[in-house]
């Protein structure tokens, strides 16, 4: 049982916290209210408690009231919109690769690297994506009708809160307790659908609750539903699309072309070489049987499978949460001091699903010795087996087909989750100022994932196997199956006997912590008291896959999963001084050091470690202060990063593509693609979908990752200008030894840079198909990177730096019924974010469009409201710069660039007696996403841009 945390006392922050912080778009009215008397509180990052300008780290504090005025359904949804929030997040608009959970990524650096607490303690993690990511919490499970605030600490946590902090921390503080009765119900649909509206959502929250002198109790329900949409009802994903050259114009032109795994007949080197001695055209090719003519001839992009109509572009979520806190004053005086117990339960339901294109014989492992989809010469339909169909006059051979199995219906992944947080404690004041806290905390996060409609190889290898098929009666009931056919072709008994069916895998996830934190403060000092904060936790964080027969055998395209259970047990210490230095003088009108320092003891691998902390805050006088921080961090490596031994299938790059026109790769790359056989004009044709293999294998030494952050930032709030604030606050953070699989095209390209492919990154790779020297791209006949084995280890050094920047004015106006003017401006310019893989060299993302994550250069928020005593309006705009494919460069494809976007958004509301309504419009203008070549869902990336057009949205909501 372990970590950390501030006892974060609930307390009215609404807009002095702001003042402090790095100020983000939605700037509510309780920005632009005057600041008020200040009161101690325990600010996020510290256990000191202060009043809420004494903070030397960047914050951001969103209020319930910003949530309010946003179309969020859960807070990803609204955190994703600020500029902080970069990368990718992963939400109902990521399909492919999720699970329905919700996380967010502060700062890019991964969703495992940013704490998400509540109320300043842990929440149980949960599986990212699948069941080779943990870490990460889903923001399903929080309770959005409790939340009074949102606290975003945008410096490293370490020493408060110990793993996972690097980025920084979303710190959720939920209502203790509430007095009467709060109903607020909404919904929303997008309209860019061709039928109209669509995408529909349903929201419905009752908070209740109590108090009384001694204490209260806050009670909240809450119901989500989020609707499906399939790609096909937006006219941008209608068809899956490819560059392909035409020579005539010198040019690319975008065609329909989908994936490759079509009917698609891979045929062996040697039959390869007899073809192209009688057709030298034909070299290299792929074939298929014509489904007109019957006759076997080569694969072209007309051939391809559009897989794009089917997925789903905004996956359905249904969420049902019942959640309770309370406190109540069981001791006025005892030698303990005055004593309050509180308590918070929670529990969230969630069922979700995502939708995929039909399964495949996809190439992804051996059975039985011969690729996973063998055809054998004895099937009957075989055009190169004992009864040949073709023009070649080659028979007896063997062959490998990639099938789609359209017939199936399409591949279904289902999630039923159930998680559970209880959180009790008691609390202890003396009347000298020393407070004290003691917490337990209990989470369980319970996953089933039922999978629908993926082929078994098992069953493909009897079924297309005459003799095989003979011998089982199942099979024989249905008859030999001809995977050459036309798609329909399979009938409805060989589907049946060819699936899996539905195979259950189970994951769960606990934590167990327990803390202990004591602070007051020390007088003697002549610029002040000296705050201080001493305490200790232990937490105990275990995980379990419990896998389907079917997966753990891996005897589907899914992959095999390994049955895994785990623990870690990790013991801390922490201590903190608040030391006021100066006070009174000029130009230091105040001066506080700040530091703090966790020593934490793992019983794994990651072995023991002492984080630091030291920070200034320097008021000048009332207009201007400066703040700094330098801190250490790190990041246990998970039980799953511990345990597990994965298959992944990554997008792979083929450097050897159109060599004479591509600029990106060196002429020592370009002689090794030829001396493998790639003509300097070679084009793969059509979309090829790589089932490329990268395997991380176990690595019982895995270390921690360990950083170091830096922090410089201003406020000023210049007289001249009343009701003006404005920050800037520049960040470093630098990540040593990140745990992450090597980037698989970073490997291949610094294999064929290398001379004869001697560079160490041509070790991993290897190939069923015998290419020479392990170089890491295959011969021309199979187009794509090899298969590659390669530990998940500690890596090189995580970079990224850049400033944040905020201004927020308001003004007393009388304009119709209207008396005040708000306009917030935020942003963030990202100067830095570079990986270093090692010996693979290093690549800086900024300003770059990856297959899912995009680091756009420039990220700015604007906003402009009015507000009067019954009524409010909002024009938002949020701006993202344009962004670079990072693999693609514009000399061989259509669209290397993922262009600039600009969202528009309008709110109003309207306060009647103890009624408020409220109505949106997101994405007013119905931009599109911006599309680029390796963008892996549809061209583009949904965690980062709005993929469903405009949306319209309302909240009604009474209060008793």
């Amino acid at each position: 049982m372990n970590l950390q945390k501030p006892m974060v006392q609930a307390v009215k922050l609404a807009l002095s916290g702001a003042f402090l912080s790095t100020l983000t778009l939605p700037v509510s009215i309780a920005h632009a209210q005057q600041p008020q008397a200040t009161e101690e509180v325990i600010v996020t990052g510290s256990r000191i408690s202060r009043d809420e300008f004494s903070s030397s780290s960047p914050m951001a504090v969103y209020s319930a009231e910003d949530l309010a005025k946003s179309s969020a359904s859960s807070i990803d949804e609204f955190l994703m919109k600020t500029p902080e929030f970069t990368g990718s997040s992963l939400g109902n608009s990521t399909n492919n690769g999720n699970n329905g959970g919700k996380m967010v990524n502060l700062r890019g650096l991964g969703y495992k690297r940013t704490l998400v607490l509540i109320n300043g303690r842990r929440q149980v993690s949960s599986f990212v994506g699948g069941p080779d990511d943990l870490g990460a919490v889903d923001l399903n499970t929080i309770p959005m009708a409790m939340v009074e605030r949102i606290e975003v600490l945008k410096d490293g946590a370490s020493t408060a809160y110990g793993s996972d902090a690097i980025a920084g921390v979303v710190n959720i503080i939920t209502r203790r307790t509430f007095d009467g009765v709060k109903i607020v119900g909404g919904g929303g649909a997008y309209t860019a659908g061709e039928d109209g509206l669509d995408g529909k959502n349903k929201d419905l929250s009752i908070l209740m609750g109590t108090t009384n002198d001694k204490g209260g109790v806050a009670i909240g329900l809450e119901y989500h539903q989020q609707e499906e949409v399939i790609q096909e009802s937006r006219k941008w994903g209608e068809n899956a699309t490819w560059p392909v050259y035409d020579s005539a114009t010198r040019s690319f032109t975008d065609t329909n072309q989908g994936s490759s795994n079509s009917r698609k007949i891979t045929v062996s080197g040697d039959i390869n070489d007899q073809i192209a001695a009688q057709d030298p055209s034909l070299a290299g090719s792929k074939y298929i049987v014509d489904a007109k003519t019957g006759k076997t001839r080569a694969f072209n992009g007309g051939d391809t499978y559009n897989y794009a109509p089917v997925n789903a572009l905004m996956t359905p979520n249904e969420r049902w949460g019942l959640s309770g806190s309370g406190e109540y004053l069981i001791f006025e005086q005892s030698p303990l001091g005055a004593i309050t117990a509180h308590a918070e339960l929670s529990y969230v339901k969630r069922t979700s699903s995502q939708r995929l294109a039909p399964d495949a014989s996809f190439s992804v492992t051996e059975f039985n010795g011969n690729p996973n989809e063998w055809v054998p010469a004895s099937n009957p339909n075989n055009p190169f087996g004992d009864n040949p169909n073709n023009d070649w006059g080659i028979s007896g051979e063997g062959v490998q087909i990639n099938r789609r199995f359209v017939e199936s219906g399409g591949r279904v992944f289902n999630q039923n989750v159930d998680t559970f947080r209880m959180n009790v404690g008691f609390e202890g004041a003396f009347d000298n100022g020393i407070n004290w806290d003691f917490n337990y905390v209990f989470a369980d996060n319970s996953e089933i994932y039922e999978t629908q409609n993926y082929g078994r190889f098992d069953r493909w290898a009897t079924a297309v196997d005459p003799d095989l098929c003979a011998a089982d009666p199942d099979c024989a009931a249905v008859g030999v199956l001809n995977p050459f056919g036309d798609y329909g072709s399979i009938s409805s008994g060989q589907m049946s006997y060819l699936s899996a069916g539905s195979l259950k895998d189970q994951y769960d996830t606990q934590l167990e912590q327990i803390t202990f934190n004591i602070n007051g403060d020390m007088p003697g000092l002549p610029a002040g008291d000296i705050g201080w904060a001493f305490g200790m936790e232990t937490r105990t964080d275990s995980a379990e896959i419990k896998p389907d027969e079917f997966s753990s055998g891996g005897l589907t395209t899914g992959g095999a999963i390994d049955a895994l259970k785990g623990d870690q047990t990790v013991d801390e210490f922490y201590a903190e001084f608040l030391v006021p230095v100066i006070s009174g003088l000029p130009l230091a009108e105040q001066v506080n050091v700040e530091a703090s320092v966790r020593y934490s003891d793992y019983d794994t691998s990651a072995g023991d470690n002492t984080s630091y902390r030291f920070g200034v805050d320097w008021m000048f006088n009332e207009q201007f202060s400066a703040r700094s921080v330098v801190s250490t961090g790190f990041r246990a490596p998970n039980t799953v990063e511990l345990l597990t031994q994965s298959v992944d299938f990554p997008v792979a790059e083929n450097w050897c593509e159109f060599t004479d026109l591509r600029n990106d790769i060196s002429d020592t790359a370009k002689a090794n693609c030829a001396a493998l056989g790639y003509d300097g004009m070679y084009e793969q044709g059509f979309q090829y979908q790589s089932t490329l293999g990268q395997t991380a294998t176990t690595n019982n030494d895995l270390g921690p990752e360990e950083s170091q952050t830096f922090t410089f930032g201003l406020v000023w709030t210049p007289e001249i200008v009343e009701n003006l604030r404005m920050s800037v606050d520049y960040f470093n953070i630098e990540v040593d030894s990140y745990i992450e699989m090597p980037d698989i095209n970073a490997m291949s390209l610094a294999c064929i840079e290398s001379s004869n492919f001697s560079a160490p990154a041509c070790s991993p790779f290897f190939s069923a198909y015998g290419a020479p020297n392990n170089t890491g791209i295959d011969d021309a006949s199979i187009g794509v990177t090899q298969d590659a084995e390669t530990p998940l280890g500690n890596l090189g050094t995580l970079t990224t730096s850049g400033v944040d920047f905020a201004t927020d004015y308001f003004m007393d106006i009388n304009f119709l019924s209207a008396h005040t003017l708000e306009m917030g401006l935020s942003g963030t310019w990202l100067g830095e974010y570079e990986k270093d893989f090692g010996e693979l060299g290093s690549i800086d993302y900024v300003g770059t469009a990856g297959t899912e994550d995009v680091f756009p250069e420039f990220r700015v928020n604007t906003n402009v409201g009015l507000v009067s005593d019954s009524w409010s309006v909002q024009w938002s705009m949020r701006w993202m710069d344009e962004a670079e494919d990072i693999y693609r460069p514009a000399a061989i494809t259509t669209d290397a660039v993922a262009e600039s976007v600009l969202y528009h958004d309008l709110y109003a509301s309207y306060n009647y007696k103890n009624l408020d309504f409220s109505v949106g419009v997101d994405n007013v203008t119905d931009v599109e996403p911006p599309q680029y070549h390796s963008g892996f869902t549809m061209h583009t990336a949904p965690g980062v841009y709005d993929t469903m057009g405009r949306r319209a949205w309302f909240k009604v909501g009474a209060e008793f």
